[in-house]
């Protein structure tokens, strides 16, 4: 009765004012007036709502709102300078719509109400307000609704669970630490606030410039609209034009940036547990590694490296003479890369917190007070990356740290993190002077900690390239750092769940990512670990990973047949260096992803889609990979695309598109080319500098058309190149009837280097030649070789020209 009694009284005084209604969304209303200035068009609303419309080229243009009676929330963090070009279009104000026509684009702006479509210049619909409800706001809250086709596919948002394709699904981005998740878990550690979607083959993209905790729905639980949303800041979008993904991609990049060269030591090997201690258990990892010849570059250290988990500190017993250690592993060519909480342990006596405190540096509450959270350290303060002044302390202390002969930064618990995952929404950051709470900076947490880690490491080492692996990020993290999954567990599932995730990352402009190779929570079995080996062989990142407490989990501790397998495939990551190199400097030329879901090169074709061939990916454009995810299977059905295609192992050829069935028994992961691909590889080496190429090897696979693949090279450690010390090769190559031609150039030739035997391998060459002519002179036959069994033609000259054309008939 009485809570009856207390509904009624608090209904009547609803009706009477004494409270207001509940929230319900607003819309945007009519446009009332608008300009045209360079580039852009401004819209005033009803209520005077102003909508801006901004070209940034011909293909892409950012949509803002602004709400009257609201100060605007800007995000610049995340974006690079933005060059706007001068566009001009054709410009028609009438009474019911606005229609800009540039050179790619038909923007067509309804007026009653305002809604927003954009077209091709053929007419067809790429994208489209949806009539109801278009753009919309629920107090804090902005949102954006789009109508949805049929056969719309959508992409990105980084490292997700489930389909490549999100459609039907509502995703969040809330950075969380949530280990052993599963393929449902939502949020992850990652928010990358950037999709494209595929409709008719057709691509465009999305990029929501807002960092508050957000939400995307691709038609889940209705067939009328997708949206994103989120519970605060401004309406900020970029829409990016293709048709293909790859421009999409690219038109991403240039909105938050592309990856830098990594340093080359970085696409090695790398071993890590928590914890390799003391000194001695990690300078008898290293040895291992040597006696046995398994190629590796990087031995991580886990927290137990730290004086009571005090940050930028070693423990006295276990590791008390660390420069000689670290000098002891660089002189048998290792790496060491620590991990860096941003907890600061709140003693009083340590050097660190006593800084953070004096200089302001830490996250506070509205009322000045320090926050203080536990983790590792127990009670810890978190540095404020979102001061200018904070991040430069950050970066000295980086730089005091890297003195010790440490060379890269694995920032971790970034979220951030803490124990009891509650960091208080009203704690206070500097934003630069704006004074944001934790609700508009959690998601930047991780993307500021590499900026500021990364920063500190070229401030320390100007001339070096830094390495920075960073669990939390947000869009842009990929100018300063490279990513990994996170806790991830030991089964098939999360074997092929990686592998969609790191090209659910790829797709978000974040191409330096990789998981934690044979997992990192339990343990895998001999025959999980071999066919984890054998993805991360050929994933950006190879890294492998274990639990505290866990059994030994080393290339070598599965027994001598799967360190058999183990070593072949991190030696063949080791020979396919020279290629991986040069997609990671076309990465960072372009935006364009090491790592290609199956769709990425066959838009077009519906099957590449498919979820039976998810697990299915391309390194580059030629190369294709499909590994083998379940455990005891050793036949692999493949889908194979468009064209010609060369198994790796067996030198069978396919004719695509259609699906083969191969043998993939455990010491062998299918493999194949596709027609027209150049694949340059060199000698297997211990590590990535231990000797220049000596031996350089291309795998040919000549097409009907002309193909071709380009060899960047630099000295793999300092930023010499960006002043044009570095080297370009150009191979071209084509086949017509029983002639196939290859040519050489050097487009750019400002890095020397030693001497070199160059050896051409042209694959699926049904008969010996009759003729092969090096610069229109004749090859002496001992300088080829011709294997009738296997169909391979290989030319050998002792020294590589810098320039030649080769004919063979």
């Amino acid at each position: 009765m009485y809570r009856k009694l207390l509904r009624l009284f608090l209904l009547t005084l609803c009706a009477f004012g004494a409270f207001p209604a509940l929230a319900n969304y607003e819309f945007i209303g009519n446009v009332v007036s608008s300009t045209q200035a360079a580039s852009s068009i401004e819209l005033i609303c009803e209520q005077n709502h102003r909508l801006t419309i901004q070209f940034i080229n011909s293909g892409l243009f950012r949509v803002t709102l602004a709400r009257s009676g609201r100060a605007p929330d800007p995000l610049n963090y995340p974006l690079t300078e933005l060059r706007r070009e001068l566009i001009t279009f054709d410009f028609l104000d009438s009474e019911n719509a606005i229609e800009a026509r540039s050179s790619k684009l038909i923007l067509r702006i309804n007026k009653q109400p305002c809604r927003i479509s954009v077209f091709d210049l053929n007419g067809n619909l790429l994208s489209q307000d949806d009539p109801a409800m278009g753009i919309g706001w629920d107090g804090n809250e902005v949102r954006c609704w789009k109508t949805i086709a049929g056969d719309d596919k959508f992409y990105g948002l980084g490292s997700k669970g489930g389909s490549l394709n999100r459609r039907g699904h509502e995703l969040e981005l809330w950075n969380t630490d949530y280990p052993a998740y599963n393929d449902r878990t939502d949020p992850l550690y990652q928010s990358i606030p950037f999709f494209f979607k595929v409709r008719d083959g057709v691509a465009t993209g999305y990029y929501f410039n807002n960092s508050y905790h957000s939400h995307f729905n691709f038609g889940a639980g209705n067939d009328r609209y997708y949206s994103f949303a989120a519970e605060g800041g401004d309406l900020d979008y970029f829409f990016m034009y293709g048709p293909e993904i790859d421009t999409v991609m690219k038109q991403y990049a240039s909105i938050t940036g592309t990856t830098p060269l990594p340093p080359l030591w970085s696409l090695g090997y790398q071993q890590c547990r928590w914890s390799y201690y003391p000194d001695k258990e990690v300078l008898r990892l290293a040895d291992t590694f040597r006696e046995k010849e398994i190629p590796a570059d990087v031995i991580y250290l886990d927290i137990h490296y730290m004086d009571d988990y005090r940050i930028f500190t070693w423990h006295p017993e276990r590791f008390p003479q660390p420069k000689e250690m670290l000098g002891d592993l660089e002189k048998q060519g290792f790496k060491v890369v620590t991990i860096i909480d941003p907890g600061v342990k709140a003693d009083s006596q340590f050097v660190v917190a006593q800084e953070g405190l004096s200089g302001n540096h830490f996250v506070r509450y509205p009322d000045e007070s320090v926050y203080v959270g536990e983790v590792w350290p127990g009670k810890s303060y978190f540095p404020d990356f979102s001061r200018s002044e904070t991040r430069d302390w950050w970066g000295g202390w980086i730089g005091k740290w890297l003195g010790y002969g440490v060379d890269g930064s694995w920032i971790d618990m970034n979220e951030p993190a803490v124990w009891g995952q509650a960091f208080p929404l009203e704690t206070i950051f500097n934003d630069e002077g704006l004074n944001s709470s934790h609700k508009k900076m959690h998601n930047l947490y991780g993307l500021l900690m590499a900026k500021a880690t990364y920063e500190g490491t070229i401030a320390a080492q100007p001339n070096q390239r830094p390495f920075v692996l960073t669990r939390a990020g947000f869009a842009g993290e990929q100018r300063y750092s490279s990513v990994w999954t996170g806790d991830n567990v030991a089964n098939e599932e999360h074997l092929a769940l990686g592998i969609r995730m790191v090209q659910g990352l790829s797709m978000s402009g974040i191409p330096f990512c990789g998981t934690d190779v044979g997992g990192f929570i339990e343990t895998p079995s001999p025959e999980l670990w071999a066919r984890w080996i054998q993805v991360g062989a050929f994933s950006p990142l190879f890294r492998a990973h274990t639990h505290y407490g866990s059994p030994d989990q080393e290339p070598w501790s599965f027994g001598e047949d799967i360190e058999n397998i183990s070593k072949e495939y991190i030696s063949l990551r080791y020979r396919l260096l020279p290629y991986l190199y040069s997609l990671f400097y076309q990465s960072g030329s372009s935006g364009a992803p090491v790592w290609k879901p199956l769709f990425y090169c066959d838009q077009t074709d519906p099957n590449t889609y498919s979820w039976d061939y998810q697990h299915q990916f391309f390194v580059g454009e030629k190369l294709m990979v499909a590994p083998v995810t379940k455990l005891g299977q050793n036949l692999l059905k493949v889908y194979l695309p468009e064209g010609k295609w060369l198994n790796w192992h067996t030198e069978e050829t396919y004719e695509g598109p259609g699906t083969v069935v191969v043998d993939a028994p455990l010491h062998q992961m299918p493999i194949f080319l596709r027609e027209g691909a150049v694949i340059p590889s060199r000698e297997t080496t211990q590590y990535t500098t231990q000797q220049p190429i000596q031996r350089l090897q291309l795998d040919i696979f000549p097409a009907s058309v002309t193909s071709s693949f380009d060899l960047y090279e630099d000295d793999g450690l300092t930023f010499d190149y960006r002043n044009g010390k570095y080297r370009l090769t150009s191979w071209r190559t084509d086949r017509q009837e029983d002639k196939i031609s290859f040519e050489q150039s050097r487009p750019h030739d400002a890095y020397k280097t030693p001497s070199r035997e160059l050896v051409l391998r042209f694959h699926s060459i049904q008969q010996a030649p009759i003729e092969v002519l090096l610069n229109e002179e004749a090859v002496e036959t001992a300088r080829y070789k011709y294997d009738d069994q296997l169909k391979i033609l290989t030319i050998t000259l002792p020294k590589e020209p810098s320039t030649f054309k080769l004919s063979i008939s």
